[in-house]
């Protein structure tokens, strides 16, 4: 820090201090009253500089909050973060007949379950005469894979474009866990209707997993998404982590 002030330094002359004494009070004298007379110029205070911007830059905005997900959403991905990571495992190959007769009757309403989920997923229903409103003729699905509107016709035979798909495939569920359930567990699953979804795109979707399947819209991915995560933690099934990251990338883009 710099110190105010004058340091007078005195020296010792011997005869010659007196003499010396005298012409500085005669400076001193002369330098006050030139300083009575002096004008004094202040100097202006200077305003802080401006900081220049580039032309046509932009003033810096803050990144705006991302939209809130959906309940649907929200609570798929909580249930997402309870299943347990891992690889596919299974000591023996898929066989579908280990999930018991196909579309069984299992809540014995007197109706296969293909059918119910045919009357659960169509409006305009017509049912075919003499089986009390259970074999399905034509109907209209809008299909939540595709979104699409499509006419059901009931085909005796050869190919049906309209489907009951499994949302987490039999194959998949196999080697995710169900390999260890008793044969009477694997078809009341093979025949739960939270897993069965009326659509065209079954053929599409076939035995893939999120990971390398999923539906086009996003509205469509969102509800596909959160119900399976529903299968997969109601069942207590595993999950390998390709699938759950393609899965939490879908849920945390559904908005509310």
């Amino acid at each position: 820090m710099l110190r105010s002030g004058v340091r007078l330094m005195r020296r010792r002359t011997g005869s010659a201090i007196t003499a010396a004494a005298g012409l500085v009070a005669v400076a001193i004298v002369a330098c006050a009253n030139l300083a009575q007379d002096a004008t004094v110029v202040e100097r202006p205070t200077l305003a802080p500089a401006a900081t220049a911007e580039a032309p046509g830059a932009a003033a810096s905005e803050s990144p705006a909050p991302a939209a809130p997900i959906s309940t649907e959403a929200g609570q798929a991905l909580a249930q997402l973060e309870q299943l347990t990571i891992a690889e596919p495992s299974s000591t023996t190959k898929y066989v579908r007949d280990y999930f018991g007769q196909r579309w069984a009757d299992v809540d014995r309403n007197g109706c296969d379950t293909r059918n119910d989920i045919l009357a659960r997923d169509l409006t305009d229903l017509t049912f075919k005469p003499g089986t009390r409103d259970c074999v399905v003729l034509s109907g209209v699905l809008y299909d939540r894979y595709t979104e699409e509107t499509v006419q059901f016709v009931r085909i005796s035979q050869g190919y049906q474009p309209v489907q009951v798909d499994h949302v987490v495939s039999l194959a998949v569920v196999w080697s995710s866990g169900a390999e260890a359930w008793t044969p009477e567990e694997r078809e009341m699953f093979a025949n739960d209707p939270l897993n069965l979804q009326t659509t065209t795109a079954n053929q599409q979707k076939n035995e893939f997993t999120p990971s390398r399947w999923m539906p086009a819209s996003v509205t469509a991915a969102c509800e596909y998404s959160a119900r399976y995560v529903t299968v997969l933690d109601t069942y207590d099934l595993t999950i390998t982590a390709a699938d759950a990251a393609a899965l939490r990338s879908t849920l945390t883009s559904c908005s509310a």
